[in-house]
């Protein structure tokens, strides 16, 4: 039987809540809410929802001033399939100053745009132990915007820059 009252509904890939790295995709439930909106269903299961996208990056540039540097990428293409779906709006940004002797990584920020500019810092720090002198080596690493934000996964991540005297 053939129920003809049957509608549709799609959700915009920008009302999906943030991507979740360990699990590649996001958790999604719903519920149904009648035309007079005086009935509600149940909420559904939480479902796991997998786009397999595919992330293409451009080209970056990391510029040297006298006690900042900044770093400037190329908007990343998210695609389905081959199909265009949008440009990416937010970066988390992941910075190691060392002395080419594996320093700590760093969350620094999360932006909306294409370029950012940081401080050269006067000290840096390995496996939490500051080493009391100024970083001469950068390396930077820039993830598309996730939950939580982590860079133990390399699922989100779509430039490394560097390693770059600075």
């Amino acid at each position: 039987m053939v129920d003809r009252g049957i509608k549709k509904a799609k959700v915009l890939e920008r009302n999906l809540p943030d991507i979740i790295p360990t699990l590649q995709g996001y958790l999604v439930r719903y519920r149904i809410v009648s035309e007079d909106r005086n009935r509600l269903s149940h909420w559904s299961p939480i479902f796991l929802v997998q786009p397999e996208y595919t992330f293409v990056s451009g080209n970056t540039s990391l510029g040297k001033s006298l006690n900042h540097v900044d770093i400037v990428w190329d908007a990343v293409t998210i695609e389905k399939d081959g199909a265009y779906i949008r440009k990416a709006r937010d970066y988390d940004i992941w910075l190691r100053w060392d002395k080419g002797d594996g320093g700590d990584w760093i969350y620094a920020e999360r932006v909306q745009q294409n370029s950012a500019t940081f401080i050269i810092p006067n000290t840096y720090f390995i496996e939490g132990i500051d080493q009391s002198t100024k970083p001469d080596v950068l390396t930077v690493e820039l993830f598309l915007k996730g939950r939580p934000i982590t860079r133990d996964l390399d699922f989100l991540k779509v430039y490394t820059i560097g390693p770059e005297a600075v």
